[in-house]
């Protein structure tokens, strides 16, 4: 890596908000509503709450190795072979959740739009922009996504303050009719996606410009704070709008951006909802196959960036073959992404971070 790959501590919690929100404020919401129902705001808080502990851990492991990568943190906490077995499975997770997210967008667009467009014409297209942005390099990328992430945010705070005439609080209520279970369904898939996603950004942490004085820890725990927030309230604001029906859609805030009618001069505004996924997908696929190059070239110890194409590739044909339809991916996310994450993710991270504070303190009793 160059000295002139480097990014500013406001760039690195921008571009740490734009992958942990710009995907997620537009997908998550089926999901937990389906699993939590009227609970599903808190489900999301509490699965919130677990992703301050992963984002703890993975600062920690930061602080303890200043200036390394994932990989290099690894490699001095478990070895070479250890390191060699982790980043495997972190690199398969993230090959798994990119096929995920590029057929998922595919399905919206061929189901709710363009009816007749072949499935694998958006998933080349995607995937071809992605990879040409994540070539040109993390400074490019903070500099687009910055504004990106603001065009973002307020196409979905119009989605959200438009059809308010129509929401009403009552359908808040009761919100754990059902007792606690399925809160805990609602934290159970908020954990895999997207909480777990903060694992695979400790990859993006060592392009940080260490001359500044600024802690980043700071900056982070305040966006994941945000995150929460934000989310919950676009669970909120769609039980409130579509009441019921929200549970059984893939998209509740596609189907209130159709409800949408002030003075028949703003009508059905979906299309803004389509370019908010089309943003939100089109940054988390290019952060991600960034990551997966830096991971897998770190592993290899080659040059980086020499890998972005071929791994956008194995991910094209990942998103034609894995699912035959729209149910079998969402049984994979909301069923085995959670439980993938968990054992090839976040369980050695926690080996990581012990055998972290281990070494650490062999150091000072030596």
């Amino acid at each position: 890596m160059s000295a002139a790959e480097k990014i500013s501590t406001w760039q690195l919690a921008v571009l740490f908000q734009t992958y942990m929100t710009g995907s997620a404020i537009i997908n998550i919401q089926g999901p937990i509503l389906f699993s939590a129902q009227n609970g599903a705001w808190l489900s999301l808080l509490i699965a919130n709450a677990i992703g301050f502990v992963i984002l703890y851990l993975v600062l920690y492991i930061n602080k303890q190795n200043p200036g390394l990568s994932y990989v290099e943190q690894t490699e001095k906490a478990l070895g070479r072979m250890g390191s060699i077995i982790v980043i495997s499975m972190f690199s398969l997770i993230i090959f798994y959740i990119l096929g995920n997210i590029v057929y998922g967008m595919s399905q919206y667009f061929t189901t709710a739009l363009m009816r007749e467009t072949p499935l694998y014409v958006f998933n080349f297209l995607i995937l071809f922009v992605a990879a040409l942005t994540a070539k040109a390099g993390i400074e490019i990328i903070a500099r687009m996504f910055h504004l990106l992430m603001y065009v973002l945010f307020a196409m979905v705070l119009l989605m959200l303050l438009l059809p308010l005439p129509i929401y009403e609080a009552n359908h808040l209520l009761p919100i754990i009719p059902n007792g606690f279970k399925p809160i805990w369904n609602g934290v159970y898939v908020g954990f895999g996606f997207p909480y777990m996603d903060i694992l695979y950004f400790s990859m993006i942490l060592v392009y940080r410009n260490l001359d500044e004085k600024k802690r980043i820890g700071n900056y982070l725990y305040a966006g994941l704070a945000l995150n929460g927030i934000l989310l919950s309230i676009t669970i909120a604001v769609s039980i409130m709008g579509l009441g019921p029906l929200a549970f059984h859609k893939k998209f509740p805030l596609h189907l209130l951006s159709q409800l949408i009618s002030i003075g028949q001069i703003i009508e059905r505004i979906e299309a803004i909802f389509g370019i908010a996924l089309i943003l939100g997908t089109y940054m988390k696929i290019t952060m991600l196959l960034f990551i997966l190059d830096a991971a897998l070239t770190r592993l290899a110890k080659i040059k980086e960036k020499q890998l972005v194409y071929l791994v956008s590739i194995i991910v094209f044909f990942l998103s034609l073959t894995m699912y035959k339809n729209e149910v079998e991916l969402g049984e994979s996310g909301s069923v085995m992404q959670p439980v993938i994450t968990f054992f090839l993710g976040f369980i050695p991270l926690v080996i990581v971070f012990i055998a972290t504070i281990i070494r650490k303190s062999r150091q000072h009793s030596s």
